[in-house]
């Protein structure tokens, strides 16, 4: 009987600091429930893109892992993890069109 009270306790510890974990771990950006997207975001066509990239207006920033990012990405694109992301936010221009990748 004291194994399975032990067994019950560690269980429980196990899930309560891992689901403490993941509740931190998750963006503290609002969210449309709709779209899915953070509030602000908005879809743009490629062709606008494109003149903006090449007018150097533009800053694409690639979330996905180092790993990821060295195998394929988009030309001009600088590599933030996704929760590395927030803290690198805070410095940039207010004015940065930025888009994610």
């Amino acid at each position: 009987m004291k194994s399975i009270v032990t067994a019950v306790s560690l269980l429980a510890v196990v899930w309560w600091t891992t689901s403490s974990f993941a509740a931190q771990a998750q963006p503290r950006y609002p969210v449309d429930p709709k779209t899915n997207w953070a509030i602000g975001a908005k879809q743009t066509m490629a062709d606008e893109l494109k003149k903006r990239l090449e007018a150097g207006k533009m800053l694409i920033i690639d979330v996905r892992a180092p790993e990821q990012f060295q195998k394929e990405t988009i030309p001009g694109a600088i590599n933030i993890p996704l929760g590395e992301l927030e803290g690198h936010l805070k410095k940039m221009a207010k004015d940065t069109y930025i888009v994610f990748t």
